[in-house]
């Protein structure tokens, strides 16, 4: 029978004894914040980049997976109207887009998702912040990935022509976990 081995996730910068819930993927460590992956193969460093913020008083911080790239809409039919050139200019230029990372509902994850890719944030890094706490992340980069193919289709989905049928093709590099401050 297979034993199971118990370890202490301590931080790979500074050694601060970390707790990470049951379903948390990535977490900053309170004491540094430096970023850490817990996965199956044991917990590794993850850069994580603080995007600079116009809010006034910043409580919260959420983990995002930001994806740089474009997408190709192959082949898109509807039944009625037709967005096909706005979609097309749409995912004409490359873009950013942003998969919320955090445990949400999925329709809020839809609403937060769908708002970041019609309205890219401009991600500029800053030093971490004093005092800054991260909500963990519970999604990881492969089902970020996954998620983000679903808000493009939902995207398009919600244009008022009604899509019948949608394939497209996502070129994207290997994604990078932001924090992104929240109200």
């Amino acid at each position: 029978m297979a034993g199971m081995t118990l370890i202490v996730v301590r931080c790979p910068a500074c050694g601060t004894p970390l707790t990470p819930g049951d379903d948390d993927l990535a977490i900053a460590c309170a004491q540094c914040g430096a970023g850490l992956l817990l996965a199956d193969s044991g917990p590794q460093p993850v850069e994580i980049q603080y995007a600079q913020s116009n809010l006034l008083k910043v409580t919260t911080w959420r983990p995002w997976w930001i994806f740089r790239g474009s997408v190709n809409l192959i082949k898109r039919e509807t039944q009625g109207g037709n967005r096909s050139n706005e979609a097309r200019q749409f995912w004409a230029q490359p873009r950013v887009m942003s998969v919320p990372a955090w445990e949400l509902s999925i329709m809020t994850f839809k609403q937060a998702g769908l708002q970041m890719l019609q309205q890219p944030p401009m991600l500029k890094a800053i030093s971490r912040p004093s005092g800054v706490k991260l909500t963990p992340a519970v999604v990881s980069a492969e089902d970020a990935r996954k998620m983000l193919e679903y808000l493009i289709f939902s995207l398009e989905a919600g244009r008022d022509d009604w899509l019948k049928n949608l394939d497209f093709q996502i070129d994207v590099g290997a994604p990078e976990l932001w924090a992104i401050a929240a109200e």
